[in-house]
């Protein structure tokens, strides 16, 4: 999978030279990103994280993760259902939190799956950065958004993002995006692996040919990744991220079947619905991906808090009054 997914990139990478959208803020690494995060998000984004990897997020011990989600959403005040769907594997739940907006202002969904991959045959795969981080990050966007909407927000937690579900009608997100009225969602914001930063100097990897040209020199940076019809949120999106860290922009025409496409973000990009990912560029940086390292001691919080902070912007601007 990951040799075909690098080839997969290889062969965009022209397409990449030509629709890439890269900018690198002037205040960069972890010393910005710890001046400015607030400590008490700090605080809670590892405590969220900690307690999302103390129990495997698969099997039998998935449904711990899914109640703790929903408990947290309705302690924040949020609308909380979940929306049950059955594979070969069993029954599953979608958490979804909702806050109704006024009528014909249309809605936003903010996604996240929950679940982590099942990968190692002697061991347990924690999934601290995948995908625990984007989970304690939407977690705490939540907790921190204004109670009365313009536009109705979707907050939605997926079950079955990862192999074997990976790429079928079978995922989480799949099953939510089709219960979805397309003409409805002005966008879609999906939250994929947030805290693998790296600041020790070393010079980034290459990706695919003449990655180094166009991206940033050390991987210490996000990613907003999405089609050129979504050009627009993708766009506001990287304009929140920049202000706060290290921040680049890739609109494609095509990324199907690429690494830029695999996460929940791919199921309504179909529908037309604007779809982009923000993401820490997930397998292509980190190198405890499925493997049992991926544990909460390998991320930077203080960055993970900033992304939080740009993405409860980047919500208060799209859904909600200019007075909110």
């Amino acid at each position: 999978m990951m040799k075909k997914s690098i080839l997969a990139l290889v062969c965009v990478a022209v397409v990449v030279v030509l629709s890439v959208r890269c900018c690198v803020l002037s205040v960069a690494g972890r010393a910005a990103a710890e001046a400015g995060a607030d400590p008490a998000l700090v605080s809670e984004l590892q405590a969220r994280v900690e307690t999302l990897c103390a129990a495997p997020r698969y099997g039998a011990t998935l449904l711990r993760a899914r109640d703790y989600i929903r408990h947290e959403l309705e302690a924040a005040g949020w609308s909380v259902r979940l929306q049950e769907f059955e594979n070969k594997e069993g029954v599953f739940y979608n958490v979804v939190a909702e806050r109704p907006g006024r009528q014909g202002a249309g809605r936003y969904i903010i996604g996240a799956h929950y679940d982590a991959c099942d990968s190692l045959p002697d061991a347990v795969n924690p999934g601290a950065d995948d995908n625990a981080s984007g989970v304690a990050v939407l977690l705490a966007v939540a907790k921190r958004l204004p109670a009365q909407p313009e536009s109705t927000l979707e907050l939605v937690f997926y079950a079955c993002e990862e192999p074997p579900w990976f790429g079928t009608e079978e995922m989480g997100s799949a099953h939510h995006a089709a219960s979805c009225r397309p003409e409805e969602v002005r966008g879609m914001v999906c939250l994929e692996m947030l805290g693998c930063f790296r600041h020790d100097g070393q010079p980034a990897r290459s990706y695919f040919p003449g990655s180094r040209l166009l991206l940033p020199a050390e991987e210490n940076y996000v990613a907003v990744i999405g089609d050129w019809g979504s050009f627009s949120l993708a766009r506001q999106a990287h304009a929140a991220l920049r202000r706060r860290l290290p921040a680049l922009r890739l609109n494609l025409p095509c990324a199907h079947d690429t690494p830029l496409w695999f996460s929940d973000h791919r199921n309504y990009e179909p529908l037309g619905i604007p779809s982009i990912m923000i993401t820490d560029t997930a397998m292509l940086r980190n190198d405890h991906y499925h493997l049992a390292s991926d544990t909460p001691d390998s991320l930077c919080y203080p960055c993970m808090g900033r992304v939080a902070e740009a993405v409860v912007e980047l919500i208060c601007r799209l859904a909600y009054a200019p007075s909110s």
